[in-house]
């Protein structure tokens, strides 16, 4: 039995890497590529949501496309309100990545918002609730790369910057943004369900139109497709600061670097006593992972060994949440 689920298991993973029927019965399409009916289908994908074989099975989304903005931030607290800023941090949903680090500004944190104007504002009003009036946020010019939000099993989420913001989107629509952004009813019929939730909770809205209202938002590129979050990742992985400090041509040292798949931030920053430097934290599995990811980036850069640190903890990281209250 177990042999048989393995196989239909991998047969399904296989599948789904070909993308998801957005149709009123997808499961059954999706099984009939491979043979398996529709029950067959949830049957199997919920004994592997069970065993923790996935994590989610659900839309991903576009950032780029929908307009959000991110930003990298940092607040300088003392001792005795480190574990409060920490829990605000933790509630705050549009706080995608925070960290401590052994830094004058310990602790840091990636702060989504739906536009650059409203980041801006967004920023002001966190730094406040915060009560940090010594905070350091990331400029736009100083970015090379800001890893915005995680999947289910906290891997980064591919960036699409190529994809252009699409129109405004009204009342429904965010509505059902807000829906996809979950896990998809593990039943026959997905979109009737979300459906029948949408009306619930006062919108006019039926498994037809949520259907069209889904492919339009495919064919936007808002929606990028529907998939399995596949449990993959070894816990706990390795994440660390490392600063390259006075690279000879900090353009091009930062584009190098921050093109470094085991790379999640990159940017410019003065340190003091040092000049400027070129400041990515990295992630890898282990420490052997991390002396090969940092021996690469020398030598495709051709900097000098960096300092490296270890966060004190890292906090948080979740999946971008898309038109939360206040947006």
């Amino acid at each position: 039995m177990h042999h048989q689920l393995d196989t239909e298991a991998r047969q399904l993973r296989a599948v789904l890497g070909d993308g998801f029927p957005v149709t009123l019965r997808p499961f059954a399409d999706l099984g009939a590529r491979i043979g398996m009916t529709g029950e067959e289908v949830l049957a199997v994908i919920r004994s592997m949501r069970d065993a923790r074989a996935i994590r989610r099975v659900g839309a991903t989304l576009a950032p780029a496309a929908l307009g959000y903005k991110a930003s990298l931030c940092a607040v300088a607290v003392s001792e005795e309100r480190v574990d409060d800023v920490i829990s605000l941090l933790a509630d705050v949903p549009n706080v995608t990545h925070a960290f401590e680090m052994d830094d004058r500004y310990r602790l840091w944190f990636v702060l989504s918002a739906p536009s650059a104007a409203r980041l801006e504002i967004a920023e002001s009003e966190l730094a406040a609730r915060l009560g940090a009036a010594d905070r350091f946020r990331v400029l736009r010019s100083e970015e090379y790369r800001v890893t915005a939000s995680f999947d289910a099993d906290g891997a980064p989420e591919p960036e699409r910057l190529d994809v252009p913001p699409v129109e405004p989107l009204d009342d429904d629509h965010r509505a059902l943004v807000r829906l996809l952004q979950g896990d998809l009813p593990l039943v026959e019929r997905p979109f009737s369900r979300m459906a029948a939730t949408l009306a619930d909770c006062g919108y006019d809205a039926d498994e037809q139109q949520v259907l069209r209202d889904v492919q339009e938002l495919v064919n936007a590129g808002v929606v990028r497709g529907f998939s399995a979050t596949v449990r993959e990742r070894t816990e706990p992985w390795r994440i660390a600061l490392t600063v390259w400090v006075n690279p000879h041509d900090a353009g091009e040292a930062g584009a190098l670097i921050s093109a470094f798949p085991e790379v999640l931030h990159c940017f410019d920053r003065r340190v003091p006593g040092s000049g400027r430097a070129i400041v990515a934290i990295v992630e890898t599995p282990d420490r052997t992972a991390l002396d090969r990811t940092v021996q690469r980036i020398r030598s495709a850069a051709n900097l000098d060994a960096p300092r490296i640190a270890y966060p004190l903890r890292e906090l948080k990281r979740a999946s971008m949440r898309f038109f939360s209250e206040g947006d």
